[in-house]
């Protein structure tokens, strides 16, 4: 039986490598085409660069036909055919190099010369980040309780942000966070972010099978409202699970937190769909339309958020859902290839909406980001597959270097068995603000391949600030933190992942790591163990407030 926590098998597929050149020379080659008189301006979804970086990345129905069908399953002996005639290709073209006359190498060093012009001009074409994004925050604490209303939604209390931008084409990142404490057995609940009283994000879920569980929701999203006007943007969330489903926010007032970060347009990318994709066991492969190019500056880093809706259709705790983002050839997860999000359910039929974010540092240029999944089952696979349907979201921010301290990643796999939180090695970092009324963006993700069957983990963030400061624990509570993986779930992410804005009141240096710890389960007299670090990163962004 395949370890339920274990790794798909490797990044694929073959000939990858060659469309990623081929977009990004394409992109070239079509700027290199525009008229000087109106350069392309950022990484606005709209401008003429993104628009013809999109159009190139898409790849043509020769080389579909050549690759196959998306996530096609090679056996080795065709790989290896394959390899043998790429080698007799590679020798035969060096033999046929070697009889080229001086007129062609001039030809071929000028192409190379060509090539360059063009990527200078690319990057003469992208504007460079602000020095800081400004951002809204408010908080609240009170209790409240929503119940099933005919599937209404409700405002969340204190969970409500009025925010003007400076442009029309103004982007606005959205962070929720929140506890939810159902207070009914197999109780479902439904959160969403909304601008004038509509969502603008895909419908986030929580399933619980017990009362009293708590669930931490962690929500994102990159909306443009298209005009300059005030903005209202709130938290609602909604119950089912019959007439008599129920739960209460911030049961023990917990923080609940809503922030809105201001950014301009030439900084963001995005690309959404709704299109229904069924994933079956095997390869990983590539979610169809979630691709998107950004071009960054020496020096920028990369916000990278995705969110997709799905289904998933087993009801084996032995079956994982797996996602990550590769930006070219790649992977954001690291070298473990555990991705970045993973998924469970005891049940079919339960819709969620799952989160992956990351901060990634690539070199100077242009960059395709695309978004893959695949699904490892235990013994038995039949029937078994997760259907992405609803809305979906890739967002690529450019952040500037100077505001941006890490990402720190995990140094390695660590097992934690404790009930006391342990930090995870090699994921911390240390941030010195300009000014006391400063903000910090902390964007977080971590593994967790539990080494049972009945687990509980929890995650948090912890801060230290100053010489011999306090240590503040920035989770909703000491016990619970910022967020929790359980077997008792009936449906949820098994990956640590979100993000939450921090305010200090000082200018620091803050040094932030991210911790863990396992709960009793009752099974015994110790804690189930789990094992983290496989992959994970912690980056804060320095944000200026309003």
């Amino acid at each position: 039986q395949r370890n339920p926590a274990g790794p798909p098998v490797a990044l694929g597929p073959p000939g990858a490598a060659a469309l990623v050149e081929a977009a990004q020379r394409r992109q070239l080659s079509s700027v290199a085409e525009a008229p000087a008189s109106a350069p392309c301006r950022g990484m606005a979804a709209d401008s003429p660069c993104e628009a013809q970086a999109a159009t190139a990345a898409a790849p043509s129905r020769q080389e579909q036909a050549r690759l196959g069908p998306p996530g096609a399953l090679l056996s080795d002996q065709v790989l290896r055919q394959k390899a043998a005639i790429q080698e007799a290709e590679r020798r035969a073209a060096a033999a046929a190099a070697e009889t080229v006359d001086s007129g062609d190498e001039e030809e071929e060093d000028d192409e190379e010369e060509d090539i360059q012009l063009r990527l200078e001009r690319l990057m003469a074409s992208v504007t460079p980040c602000v020095a800081a994004c400004p951002v809204t925050v408010v908080q609240s604490s009170e209790r409240q309780r929503i119940e099933t209303s005919g599937g209404k939604w409700t405002t969340v209390k204190g969970s409500r942000v009025m925010v003007r931008p400076a442009k029309d084409d103004d982007c606005m990142l959205l962070v929720a966070s929140c506890l939810q404490t159902p207070e009914t057995d197999r109780e479902s609940s439904s959160w969403a972010l909304q601008r004038g009283g509509a969502a603008v994000s895909p419908k986030f879920g929580a399933h619980s099978r017990q009362r009293g569980l708590s669930h931490g929701v962690h929500m994102a999203h990159l909306d443009q409202p298209g005009k300059r006007m005030e903005l209202d943007y709130q938290l609602a969330a909604t119950a089912s699970g019959g007439d008599s489903g129920r739960f209460m926010v911030s049961a023990e007032k917990q923080r609940r937190q809503l922030a809105v970060v201001t950014l301009p347009a030439c900084q963001c990318a995005w690309v959404e769909d709704d299109e229904r994709l069924v994933v079956e066991p095997g390869m990983w492969r590539d979610v169809d339309g979630l691709y998107e190019v950004a071009t960054t500056l020496p020096g920028d880093k990369v916000l990278v958020l995705c969110t997709i809706q799905y289904v998933a259709d087993w009801a084996s705790e032995a079956n994982r859902g797996r996602f990550t983002m590769v930006r070219d050839e790649v992977g954001l997860d690291g070298l473990h290839d555990r991705g970045l999000q993973s998924v469970r359910a005891l049940g079919p039929s339960f819709q969620r909406t799952l989160l992956m974010a990351t901060v990634d540092a690539p070199p100077p240029g242009p960059h395709l980001y695309r978004v893959r999944t695949a699904l490892t089952t235990g013994e038995s696979a039949t029937g078994v597959a997760n259907v992405l349907q609803g809305d979906r979201q890739l967002a690529l921010v450019r952040l500037p270097g100077g505001a941006v301290f890490g990402p720190a990643s995990a140094e390695g796999p660590v097992t934690i068995d404790e009930p006391r939180w342990t930090e995870i090695p090699g994921m911390e970092v240390s941030v010195t603000l300009k000014r006391p009324r400063d903000k910090v963006l902390l964007v977080f993700h971590s593994d967790c391949s539990p080494l049972s069957f009945i687990y509980q983990a929890h995650f948090t963030i912890l801060r230290r600030s100053g010489p011999g400061g306090a240590l503040s624990n920035l989770g909703f509570s000491e016990d619970f933190g910022l967020d929790a993986v359980s077997s008792d779930y009936a449906a949820s992410s098994e990956y640590l992942a979100g993000l939450i804005v921090d305010a200090p009141g000082s200018v620091g240096p803050h040094v932030y790591s991210v911790a863990a710890r396992v709960a009793n389960m009752g099974t015994g007299s110790e804690c189930p163990a789990v094992v983290v670090g496989h992959s994970g990163s912690l980056t804060a962004v320095a944000l200026s407030s309003r």
